[in-house]
């Protein structure tokens, strides 16, 4: 089981490193709203893992595994989610032009900013991909439930507290000083990431 959690782990620690829709997110309400916000976005996305780890302790993954049809929808719902972020990114750019050269953070609530981070993992076709070929063949049926859901959590623990550190790390101030003055890149730069990957979803 040490060998389980090992390469678990090392598999999970390459997924969430590399850049994708979680990034995008927190790194969008980070920079546009503060440390707060983009943290409370990085508990949203570690939350997600939790949905995905319930169905695949419960074995629905197998059925999504067979089903091309329901991951299919899982993946056009994903993409209309991002798409809707994205817009967001170019419109919230757009309001601030009259600003020149003075930054005015996009207030979004507590729960907004959870709730983004939340339905922006549960609707990643990555971490759905990770859980259903990754996580399904290195964990053995034979593992207990326990230790599955152990491995699980600790998953969750250490997606939030990547993404914790990925807010923290870009709402140092001269992070923000640079993005008072170059913030309409870094907005349309989210705008179109989100946008790629929505539509390398679709297609």
């Amino acid at each position: 089981m040490l060998n389980e959690f090992i390469l678990l782990s090392i598999a999970h620690i390459i997924a969430v490193a590399s850049p994708g829709a979680d990034f995008a997110v927190v790194l969008k309400n980070t920079l546009r709203t503060g440390k707060s916000a983009g943290m409370l976005t990085a508990i949203g996305v570690g939350c997600g893992i939790s949905v995905h780890l319930i169905y695949t302790l419960l074995g629905i993954a197998i059925i999504l595994q067979q089903s091309e049809t329901l991951f299919t929808i899982i993946k056009a719902v994903g993409a209309f989610y991002l798409l809707w972020l994205a817009w967001q990114a170019f419109h919230s750019r757009a309001k601030q032009s009259t600003t020149e050269f003075e930054f005015q953070p996009v207030e979004i609530g507590s729960f907004q900013a959870f709730r983004q981070g939340f339905l922006t993992n549960v609707f990643n076709p990555k971490v759905t991909v990770f859980f259903l070929v990754l996580f399904t063949n290195i964990v053995s049926p034979t593992t207990p439930m326990l230790f599955q859901g152990l491995y699980g959590l600790w998953l969750v623990l250490y997606t939030i507290l990547w993404f914790v550190l990925v807010a923290w790390i870009f709402s140092r101030k001269v992070v923000l000083n640079w993005y008072d003055t170059h913030g309409h890149y870094i907005d349309w730069g989210m705008g179109i990431f989100l946008t790629f990957i929505a539509v390398k979803l679709l297609f």
